[in-house]
């Protein structure tokens, strides 16, 4: 329960987070090249945070043939990055609810559908964007989820790669930062830093935010002066992807 309540708040936070700009309280690229989405045992809120439904961009799955996968499968286990990231976007097509699942993905061993979550886990340590938001989207496992210290250690994870896709001029990573800020999700409210990483995240995408739509997409008002400094602050981070 407390799973599916993560990926059914994840539905709604990713859905403001696309469209945190355009209202009130922003999605990436590569399967080869998609969006990044989503290592073993990934972390969830006590109250999981409103993400939601899969609404990314490329969300959609490029499926190899089998004989493709098999290639992707030998590449990730000798530490190619990019194919450890791309076996796990291909495998966790295999294991998607209510979703037909391709060809490649009949009769694959138990074992390696779980591998999927060790290839993502390379590719989060090869500091890959698209694999940093998709630890974020993958969520804590369901043990870490009823485990305190072990959800800890899941957001605290989960936030650093959010903000190392961000520094790599990610705009989606950019978009949930500002929600999960806003939200206090992964970590304590902060509005300054929603602020800031909404600011970069229009800046990037050539739609730079007005302060009154700023202010709509906060959950809470927020002063003149904090404004100023997170807009900078936002400046500076969208300045460092020119």
């Amino acid at each position: 329960m407390v799973i599916k309540a993560w990926h059914a708040g994840l539905a709604a936070l990713v859905v403001l987070a696309v469209l945190g700009l355009v209202a009130a309280p922003a999605p990436s690229a590569d399967v080869a090249a998609a969006p990044e989405r989503p290592v073993q045992a990934l972390q969830l809120p006590a109250a999981p945070p409103v993400r939601p439904p899969n609404t990314r961009p490329n969300v959609v799955l490029n499926t190899p043939a089998p004989n493709e996968l098999d290639r992707l499968v030998a590449l990730a286990r000798r530490g190619d990055a990019r194919a450890n990231h791309a076996a796990y976007r291909a495998l966790s097509a295999c294991v998607a609810p209510e979703v037909e699942k391709p060809p490649s993905c009949h009769g694959l061993p138990a074992s390696l559908l779980q591998e999927r979550l060790r290839f993502l886990g390379e590719a989060v340590r090869a500091g890959l964007p698209a694999a940093q938001i998709d630890f974020f989207m993958e969520g804590p496992d369901a043990l870490q989820a009823l485990d305190p210290d072990a959800l800890q250690a899941w957001r605290a994870q989960a936030l650093a790669g959010l903000q190392g896709a961000a520094a790599q001029c990610e705009p989606f990573a950019m978009g949930l930062l500002a929600t999960l800020h806003d939200a206090g999700e992964l970590a304590p409210r902060d509005a300054v830093q929603a602020v800031a990483y909404a600011v970069a995240d229009g800046l990037v995408r050539h739609r730079p935010p007005g302060d009154e739509l700023l202010r709509d997409r906060l959950a809470e008002p927020i002063a003149d002066a904090e404004l100023a400094a997170a807009r900078q602050q936002g400046e500076r981070l969208a300045a460092a992807c020119r």
